[in-house]
């Protein structure tokens, strides 16, 4: 196990394979987005590991991050997911994630979360290269006027 920290900024780092039968995880999530994932899946795209905490008694363990990523591989039949564990001492954390206490409404995914990881995603490759997105910008600007 490790803590939240280290589990969120490198989950594949502490990586483990966790039957799926012994992980909970709260319904709320876009279908939409379960299957954007599935497609990943099948297209051979790697995914992120998921971030669990597990009960401090029961070996049991509820989704702290990656919900979508969860109910992706569990729709398709896999039997173990890679998880980063989370140290929960107390099972405060356990039962509050079990619960769905960290898990957002999916309209708060589709209209908050996802536009501002397309934003961060657009200032990154614009800082990377700031001319291939004017470029492509342009390209597409005048490809418009075209039709």
């Amino acid at each position: 196990m490790v803590n939240l920290f280290k589990a969120y900024s490198n989950p594949d780092k502490y990586a483990e394979d966790i039957p799926l039968e012994k992980v909970v995880a709260d319904l709320k999530v876009d279908i939409e987005g379960v299957n954007r994932i599935i497609n990943m899946i099948e297209s051979g795209e790697m995914i992120k590991t998921i971030v669990v905490v597990k009960h401090p008694k029961e070996n049991y363990y509820a989704v702290l991050d990656g919900h979508h990523r969860f109910w992706a591989q569990k729709t398709l039949c896999y039997s173990k997911v890679k998880c980063a564990v989370v140290e929960d001492f107390f099972g405060l954390g356990f039962h509050m994630t079990r619960n769905g206490i960290f898990q957002p409404d999916p309209q708060f995914t589709r209209y908050v979360r996802i536009p501002l990881k397309r934003f961060y995603s657009y200032i990154t490759e614009f800082i990377k290269d700031p001319e291939k997105l004017l470029k492509d910008i342009n390209n597409r600007l005048f490809q418009n006027d075209n039709l």
